[in-house]
């Protein structure tokens, strides 16, 4: 089995260190440098050094580069946590994640002692896209913070924005990314989807179908969807679904059109099959789709089965209310702050897993 570049990369420099061809305060080759030597990514230079500053092995100075630690006194953490994160709306029918991960995230702060500080410029956080101008924004409004311990970035923050105008800017500050996985050297607290997706897979067979569909949200911010939707195959293929048997539909909510011809497919394929059909959504936005224009003829709970991803609040409201995985957001909260707060950094996961529940509903 081939070793991964990056833990060649990073076994050579911690060798270098190891053996004084680096010394403390030396500086090490630059992201650029290391990826044209090794013919790698950048994203891969990053991981190298995220798991190398971790290890309190090197430090990151402000523009100029990430230099091998020097021993000396522990500096003296700030205590303003800066929270950018979507500002909470009252959205009558959508869901209370951010509200209930503020809520963990507020409350974990003020239990230590810590300050909160809220950028102004996360009030225009939305999705589907996040440009310059509103990162130029928040970097001007996180030099007003004074003595600050850390960040907290809401996931909607793609990897490429937070690379070229968070990492550059840090100064040594603790990053964490609330809800999704990254390759970037930044913390993160996200979700165990490889288990989600084993839960999900007994369900289905628990439900008594013999013929699966998949949807999968490509673009859905938590970024494991995939891993999601494709460890669920794998597990009923390995519990002897034939595969003609399973019907994995991409890039849902894409567009009305798309979303349209899917449902129609489902409908039709429910209503002409002799056998039970379970479907599986990542995405609550579409499992409303589906309840909203098929469940009043295909009658899920008793012709077919649906489980979804997210637990949202309006889910809940349907007749029957839908078989949900429901994430902790307020875990993740609690979470993100600990990630900061935590003293032994070079001890602590970068990568943390939150819990989730399952909601049997009448769709199953």
């Amino acid at each position: 089995m081939s070793i991964p570049a990056y833990r060649i990369i990073t076994d050579d420099l911690l060798r270098a260190i190891t053996d004084g061809r680096l010394k403390p305060g030396d500086r090490i080759a630059s992201i650029r440098e290391l990826s044209a030597q090794y013919h790698v990514s950048q994203i891969t230079v990053l991981r190298v050094f995220k798991e190398l500053v971790l290890a309190g092995k090197i430090v990151r100075r402000e523009g100029t580069g990430y230099y091998v630690k020097e021993n000396g006194p522990v500096e003296k953490k700030g205590n303003t946590l800066i929270l950018a994160c979507r500002s909470p709306r009252p959205i009558p029918e959508d869901d209370s994640f951010i509200l209930s991960l503020t809520e963990g995230i507020q409350t974990r702060t003020l239990e230590e002692g810590f300050n909160l500080f809220v950028p102004r410029t996360i009030a225009t956080v939305r999705m589907p896209v996040i440009d310059a101008a509103h990162m130029e924004s928040l970097l001007r409004d996180l030099q007003e913070v004074p003595h600050p311990a850390g960040i907290i970035l809401d996931m909607l923050y793609p990897d490429e924005m937070i690379a070229k105008y968070i990492l550059p800017n840090l100064d040594g500050l603790p990053c964490v990314i609330a809800g999704r996985r990254s390759r970037l050297p930044v913390r993160t607290v996200s979700l165990p989807f490889e288990k989600c997706a084993d839960d999900a897979a007994m369900l289905a067979l628990k439900s008594g179908a013999k013929e699966f569909f998949i949807y999968e949200q490509g673009s859905n911010p938590w970024g494991g969807n995939h891993i999601l939707c494709s460890r669920l195959r794998e597990q009923l293929i390995r519990n002897g679904i034939p595969s003609k048997m399973i019907h994995c539909r991409e890039k849902i909510l894409m567009s009305p059109q798309r979303d349209s011809e899917l449902i129609a497919e489902l409908g039709e394929k429910i209503l002409g099959s002799k056998h039970k059909i379970l479907v599986f959504s990542s995405s609550d936005y579409f499992s409303k789709v589906i309840m909203v224009r098929l469940h009043e003829s295909c009658r899920f709970g008793s012709r077919a089965s649906l489980i979804t991803f997210g637990g949202f609040e309006f889910i809940r409201k349907y007749d029957p209310p839908v078989t949900s995985l429901v994430p902790n957001a307020r875990r993740i909260g609690v979470l993100a702050v600990e990630q900061i707060l935590k003293n032994d950094m070079a001890a602590y996961s970068a990568d943390l897993m939150t819990d989730y529940k399952i909601e049997l509903n009448g769709t199953l």
